[in-house]
């Protein structure tokens, strides 16, 4: 027949109850093992020799940590640690400093774990609460060793294979108190005292009835007014702030490692990128300069034919001609591109006048401009500021720009360029009277190797890289570039450079 136990009344309700009304916080799993392991490095570090009283987790892992302080305590110190022990269970073996309390009540101290420390000059506890609702697997029998732990807990049971925390172990949660203040301590040892008594008297065991009967000896009376417990409260209170202060570096360093590692993933990222669009712009240039060397092999091949009239031959020649133009003007372009990348790597931006300069490239196209019938002029203010950017890509800007208005003007029309301030910035404007841009063609006209569709019979076609190296050009000086347009109307660009304040 078994014995008759008497439920002990849960730790937590008889704090809530008591005058202490201890406070609580919410910790997970890992957490209260964390604070565990804390508090056995503190016992070790200070040299403290104390009797504990614990009942912990099912689980080897959660022993390790007070079995290794329990070999540094002198005759006369013992751990005492209440174990759930149903019927048809096995009772756990005791290490050389532990003395085994059995809890064969089910429902005694259900879901509850703690430790006392008792010392002669200093005293805390630990009581923790678990919050998770019970499972039909943590009923009397279906548990781990018979604790009623939840599946998270029995996760870091040495049996378990290893593995990663499964989702109910992150998820779940324990109400927690940390405290010295001798009437919780009093409070909690003295339902530890009456449950210990149980055990002895039903376990009818002589060793724990000698524990019991002595266990005046295992929990001293602590004065909290002696220097030797203010001591140790110091060191308590400053072993605390040490470690909030290790997980603060800890944290920085994660944070600064994660930092490190989002860094290297943008610059990854960025070095795709360039490396996708450098492989994209190669094949690009492949297929253009592909083009008008296939033009010109055939042209060449029907050039050998013996039934070729004069009038074939003479269309053959100028498409041989114009393709041969074609191929240049890319392999231009190209080179331009490669020479505008490398001195943007080497350049400085440099002020410069735009009187001292823009001037002397209209004056360059006004015989292009003649020949063709068109009037080109300009207005450039002498006292304008100096811009920040190199002279040199200032005439490229201009060369393309004043080169891209009059491709694009017929006989008749007109190529103005204009330049004002505008508080930060000084705008050159370049606007024709030419043909136009579709407005299909303005979103793509800054593309690399686009063409418009409407270029005049007589002109040569060109790379379309002309308006890609303007917008880069005026990008890297810091300053913007728009264009309005409509067919038969003529074109606007709008080149805003930032003024150079040194």
């Amino acid at each position: 027949m078994q014995p008759f136990y008497k439920s002990s009344v849960a730790l937590q309700q008889l704090l809530q109850s008591s005058a202490a009304t201890p406070e609580y916080i919410q910790v997970k799993a890992k957490g209260f093992k964390a604070i565990l392991q804390s508090i056995a490095e503190f016992l070790e570090t200070y040299q403290i020799q104390a009797n504990l009283f614990i009942k912990l987790p099912a689980g080897d892992t959660w022993q390790p940590d007070l079995q290794r302080y329990g070999q540094t305590l002198e005759s006369g110190h013992q751990i005492f640690r209440f174990v759930r022990a149903l019927p048809g269970t096995r009772d756990p073996v005791a290490t050389a400093s532990e003395v085994i309390l059995p809890l064969r009540d089910a429902n005694t101290w259900r879901g509850e774990y703690f430790i006392v420390i008792q010392a002669k000059t200093f005293a805390s506890l630990l009581v923790a609460h678990r919050l998770q609702p019970l499972s039909a697997a943590a009923e009397p029998g279906n548990d781990d060793n018979g604790d009623n732990a939840p599946q998270d807990f029995a996760e870091f049971s040495s049996h378990r294979p290893s593995r990663d925390p499964l989702p109910s172990y992150r998820s779940t949660y324990l109400s927690v108190c940390l405290s010295i203040n001798p009437i919780v301590l009093r409070t909690v040892m003295d339902a530890i005292q009456q449950q210990a008594k149980q055990v002895a008297a039903a376990e009818k065991t002589p060793i724990l009835i000698d524990l019991v009967n002595q266990w005046v000896t295992y929990c001293p009376t602590v004065d909290t007014a002696s220097t030797g417990f203010l001591t140790m409260v110091d060191r308590w209170l400053a072993w605390q702030l040490r470690l909030q202060e290790n997980l603060r570096q800890s944290a920085s360093t994660y944070r600064q490692q994660a930092m490190g590692a989002s860094s290297l993933s943008s610059q990854n990222e960025v070095l795709i990128n360039t490396l996708r669009l450098k492989d994209a712009f190669l094949n690009t240039v492949g297929q253009e300069l592909r083009t008008p060397l296939t033009t010109i092999k055939t042209a060449l091949t029907l050039l050998d034919s013996p039934h070729l009239k004069p009038q074939q031959r003479q269309r053959y020649m100028e498409m041989i001609s114009h393709e041969c133009d074609r191929q240049s003007a890319l392999i231009s372009g190209v080179l331009n591109l490669l020479q505008m990348e490398t001195s943007i790597d080497q350049a400085q931006l440099a002020p410069v006048y735009l009187v001292d300069t823009v001037p002397p490239m209209v004056s360059t196209y006004q015989p292009l401009a003649e020949e063709k019938g068109i009037m080109l002029a300009y207005t450039i203010p002498s006292h304008l500021p100096r811009v920040g950017c190199p002279d040199a890509w200032l005439r490229q800007i201009m060369i393309h720009l004043l080169n891209n208005s009059i491709k694009y003007s017929t006989s008749g029309s007109e190529v103005w360029v204009v330049a004002r301030q505008t508080e930060d910035f000084a705008e050159i404007e370049v606007r024709d009277t030419g043909l136009g841009i579709a407005a299909g063609d303005l979103p793509h006209i800054f593309d690399y190797f686009y063409r418009g569709r409407n270029l005049p019979p007589e002109a040569t076609e060109g790379a379309g890289l002309g308006l890609s190296i303007v917008q880069q050009l005026v990008m890297f000086c810091g300053g913007t570039i728009t264009v309005n347009s409509q067919p038969a109307r003529g074109s606007r660009f709008v080149v805003k450079l930032p003024v150079y304040r040194g």
